[in-house]
């Protein structure tokens, strides 16, 4: 028995399940990849159906794919130069993943240098909920 467990009069056992459960929770926080705390608060208005998802695929054609790509997958035929447009279908969200985070950098922009211009002059917030809803349609499983 180590030290530690001597002094406190736990079990190897018990420092393992709690080691295990420290690990867990960490690793569930991490799967969130919530990058915003204040955005992630933001609850979607727009529910996910039909409709949206249509509408949120003409407006990401209109706005977007010209950087993120037809697919979404990044790197579209008109992203600025040296810029690298990330892959909006995949599983990591470099600026966060909840509903709130998407809309906000959508909204907002991504600064420091805004390569991702603010679209909050060219859509309104039911467009870019729309596009919210539509990227998570295409979204990988």
């Amino acid at each position: 028995m180590s030290s530690f467990a001597r002094r406190f009069r736990v079990s190897h056992a018990t420092i393992l399940a709690v080691a295990a459960a420290c690990i867990m929770s960490f690793s569930a926080t991490a799967g969130a990849q919530v990058k915003n705390p204040e955005a992630a608060k933001i609850k979607n208005p727009v529910k996910p159906s039909a409709e949206s998802i249509a509408a949120g695929k003409a407006a990401y054609g209109k706005y977007c794919k010209f950087c993120h790509n037809e697919d979404a997958t990044g790197n579209g035929a008109l992203a600025p130069k040296d810029t690298h447009p990330p892959n909006l279908v995949d599983a990591t969200w470099d600026h966060g993943s909840t509903d709130g985070e998407i809309f906000t950098s959508i909204k907002e922009g991504i600064g420091p240098k805004f390569d991702m211009k603010p679209m909050k002059t060219k859509m309104m917030d039911t467009d870019i909920w729309n596009v919210v809803n539509y990227l998570h349609s295409i979204a990988k499983k």
